[in-house]
């Protein structure tokens, strides 16, 4: 009796080797795939190759990608395998019945008898399943990775998800995500590198306008962010206030070198041209998503804490606060850096013009601010 136990307990043992040897290929195979996508740079590969992963893990003859498209609760199919009728990727995208389910599941699975599959079978009669897995990112869901088995007539094999599937997805899905959300990261940050190195070329070009203002934009970035440091800000409105500074000026494109380099004092007419650069500028930058509150340094950086200033009049805190550092500090610039109608002015001098104008031009708070790191910065 203990011979036959024994036998049998082996055999059992033997049988969990067997399919634990096969979770570890499985397992091996899927982080060789993940690791090989962590060094892509294309998206739309990325996302091609996930789905044919999770299609080809889980034996599924259809499947979709479907990623937020800016809506609220809205989803956009991003790529596609396999054949499904367009009514049923119409409803997909249109109806967010499937996403809210999977909000608060790791994997939902719909098949004949569900109330929710029911109006995917009605759009499509071949459909027999679904397995819907999110892709989340630090606790947010930023799409679907969407399963579907169809069959025609009657079938000899499975057509409902196996448990081990569903665990091999959910596990898939979960470092997909991290790679997809990567990836795009990558993208966007290389997209965003380009823009600023050609605008930041743009900038240089307008400063070289001005035989008087080289390196203008570069040093009013470095006495901005100084500031924001010294008010505790944190890195992201830093970047915010460095990429602002940089592109304060960059309206000035459309003002002519003869306004900007006039010895004297400009026509009425010219100080209107000057005066219209801010709202050049931002609008030269709106189409460029990404720069936030950049965009308001460049519109309101000659706004006036006592209202007095242009192109809208802002006064004291209704003025964005990045754009009342960016003020003060190309101010500064401003005043220490020689003119065409002047000298530069004199470190004490420059001082006391910023105290001055403490609560008239310059935010009080941080004008205060600003000096102290000036005298920090000249005393070290």
């Amino acid at each position: 009796m203990n011979v036959i136990k024994l036998k049998r307990q082996n055999e059992a043992l033997f049988s969990l080797n067997r399919m634990l040897q096969k979770r570890v290929r499985e397992l091996s195979f899927l982080h060789e795939v993940l690791t090989g996508l962590i060094y892509n740079y294309n998206l739309e590969g990325t996302i091609e190759a996930i789905l044919d992963m999770a299609i080809k893990i889980t034996d599924s003859e259809a499947g979709y990608v479907l990623l937020e498209s800016g809506k609220c609760g809205s989803l956009q199919i991003i790529s596609a395998r396999g054949e499904a009728d367009s009514a049923l990727r119409e409803y997909l995208q249109n109806n967010t019945a499937i996403f809210q389910m999977c909000a608060s599941a790791p994997a939902v699975v719909l098949t004949h008898g569900d109330a929710a599959f029911k109006p995917l079978q009605d759009r499509d009669s071949l459909l027999r399943s679904l397995m819907a897995v999110p892709l989340v990112v630090e606790s947010r869901a930023i799409g679907i990775l969407l399963l579907m088995h169809r069959h025609r007539g009657r079938d000899d094999h499975r057509i409902e998800y196996t448990r081990n599937q569903r665990f091999t997805v959910m596990a898939f899905a979960g470092q997909a995500a991290l790679i997809l959300d990567n990836t795009r990261l990558k993208i966007e940050y290389g997209r965003r590198d380009l823009y600023l190195k050609t605008i930041t070329a743009l900038t240089a070009a307008i400063d070289a306008k001005d035989a008087y203002t080289r390196n203008h934009s570069r040093n009013v970035a470095r006495y901005a962010v100084a500031l924001g440091k010294g008010l505790g800000l944190s890195a992201e409105e830093l970047l915010n206030i460095h990429y602002g500074a940089i592109l304060h000026d960059i309206g000035k494109i459309g003002v002519p070198e003869v306004i900007l380099n006039k010895p004297g004092r400009l026509a009425p007419e010219e100080f209107q041209t000057i005066r219209a650069h801010p709202a050049i500028g931002a609008g030269i930058l709106a189409p460029i998503d990404f720069l936030g509150e950049a965009l308001n340094i460049v519109r309101y950086h000659h706004e006036r804490y006592d209202g007095n200033g242009y192109p809208a009049g802002l006064k004291g805190e209704s003025i964005p606060y990045a754009a009342r550092i960016v003020g003060i500090a190309d101010a500064w610039d401003a005043m220490t850096s020689h003119r065409a109608y002047r000298r530069a002015l004199s470190p004490e001098t420059a001082i006391l013009e910023i105290r001055q104008g403490t609560g008239g031009q310059f935010d009080p708070v941080m004008a205060n601010i600003f000096i102290k790191i000036i005298n920090k910065e000249r005393s070290g």
